[in-house]
């Protein structure tokens, strides 16, 4: 047990047995956990997530409130580890150590999935995360997930399974994004023609693929809602097809029928991840409309990245998506102002304070006690085991014999799994609208971040992916046109 951590958020229930266990045994680190109090008063109940109106509910309790993160990479590096056998991915996220997927990104508990998962989950929970937005966020996370479900079929649902099992036994909600794309050409999912052509292969086989898996996983609790893709929006899909193909009105058309194609498969909400303001869509509700708020999902969905202290850039979405009587999901949130990126306070209260129910932050800096750095947390909330109500803290992993080097993502003998995407991030390049910025009618932010060194970098390939730079070692994850001029620094 050296170097475990046990986490109480029921203090006054097994304190004395905690604190026993912490003088027997050296190498044992009691701890409340980040904000415990604030967590315990805010917490919220436990169950099954539907919507009602514009009220996001937990079994029928419209109160609850979601934060979260989002880890654009976890679920990718799973499946190629305990689906595919490239073992050497095993722990890699995009959360934990640090706020990228370097050389410190790994949790050391990977023996198996369960394991993995486990403490993936106990470190959330930790961090007063009650919500994780993981999945494809590009087409390299697409083809991964994809071709595990085509190849390796049940592995690959057993894996989602243990996946959301250790999610509820951490009172942690997923919400699953499917597929994304932030280049063009998109991944076609084994068919042909692009995926935003509804009579195309690509989009029958990726629909499918959507309709199987939600159907497949329909009775866990611990599946919040779905994601059916990550920013269909993206400046780069709008310059390489909307704009040619119909614009916001067709993309309209085609999100719609992405919601009538997969509405029988499940009774879980869902949700398109859309960035909603760009080159596409711009600063009102009859754009809001188009992009997310009248397409047919449960939910609605905004990314959004800036530094203003302006709670309109908040209370004007949440009000958008009130007229049209659905939720709003800040599926991606960070200040943009500073790097690496942060949690954006002000946002996140802002969001709450306007009636909002629910937050992925980009990141957790700025997290009280992150980023974490080693040990094995022990749950000993509500569902630890119930040894710990007479004197013990119930199970304690061992040592895990998982992989806890440094490994660099490579191609993993397909020939074609290279990493996440370069170039441009799940937002899109223009500033946001904000009414004391700017022109004044649409506000100053964006998704986009500097790299650190302000200049294209080939050969010791620091990478972008869901804002943050990767360093990659010697590979070459620099692609050209990855990185354009944009004022007075390069911009994704």
């Amino acid at each position: 047990m050296e170097g475990c951590i046990i986490v109480s958020k029921k203090i006054p229930k097994i304190a004395v047995a905690l604190s026993a266990l912490a003088l027997l045994l050296p190498g044992v680190f009691l701890v409340g956990g980040p904000d415990t109090a604030a967590a315990a008063t805010s917490a919220s109940a436990y169950g099954r997530i539907s919507v009602s109106g514009s009220d996001i509910t937990v079994d029928g309790d419209a109160s609850a409130q979601f934060f979260g993160v989002v880890d654009t990479t976890a679920l990718q590096f799973a499946i190629l580890a305990y689906v595919e056998g490239e073992t050497q991915y095993a722990g890699k996220t995009s959360v934990f150590n640090g706020p990228d997927t370097s050389d410190q990104g790994y949790i050391s508990q990977n023996a198996n999935a369960e394991e993995f998962w486990s403490q993936y989950f106990a470190l959330l929970e930790y961090y007063d995360c009650n919500l994780v937005r993981i999945g494809a966020g590009d087409s390299w996370g697409s083809q991964i997930e994809y071709r595990a479900w085509t190849q390796h079929h049940d592995a690959y649902l057993s894996l989602l399974e243990t996946m959301l099992e250790q999610a509820e036994a951490h009172n942690v909600w997923v919400v699953l994004v499917l597929a994304g794309s932030q280049e063009y050409p998109t991944y076609t999912y084994g068919g042909s023609g692009s995926v935003f052509d509804t009579g195309s292969t690509a989009y029958a086989n990726y629909v499918e693929y959507c309709n199987e898996v939600m159907a497949a996983l329909e009775d866990y609790d611990g599946l919040g809602w779905y994601d059916l893709f990550n920013e269909p929006d993206h400046n780069n899909c709008y310059a390489n097809y909307w704009s040619s193909h119909g614009g916001k009105t067709a993309f309209h058309a085609w999100a719609s029928a992405v919601a009538a194609d997969t509405a029988d498969a499940s009774t879980h909400p869902r949700s398109m991840g859309v960035a909603g303001y760009g080159n596409m869509f711009g600063w009102s509700q009859s754009d809001f409309d188009l992009a997310t708020g009248t397409v047919g999902f449960e939910i609605a969905s905004r990314h959004y990245y800036a530094s203003a202290s302006d709670a309109s850039l908040f209370s004007t979405p949440e009000q958008w998506a009130e007229n049209d009587n659905i939720p709003l999901f800040w599926g991606e949130l960070a200040y943009n102002a500073v790097y690496p990126l942060t949690r954006w306070t002000f946002g996140e209260e802002a969001i709450y304070a306007n009636g909002g129910q629910a937050i992925a932050s980009m990141v957790l800096t700025g997290t009280s006690g992150y980023p974490y750095t080693g040990g094995t947390i022990v749950g000993t909330g509500d569902d630890a085991d119930d040894s710990a109500d007479d004197g013990t803290t119930g199970p304690v992993d061992e040592t895990p014999s998982g992989n806890d080097s440094s490994v660099l993502p490579t191609d993993n003998g397909t020939g074609n799994v290279t990493g996440p995407t370069e170039g441009t991030p799940g937002g899109n390049e223009t500033e946001g609208p904000g009414p004391s910025e700017g022109n004044g009618t649409a506000p100053i932010g964006g998704p986009c971040q500097e790299r650190p060194d302000r200049s294209p970098h080939h050969g010791d390939a620091w990478h972008h992916h869901g804002k943050r730079w990767h360093h990659f070692g010697a590979l070459d994850r620099w692609s050209e046109g990855a990185w354009h001029q944009a004022g007075r620094a390069p911009r994704c």
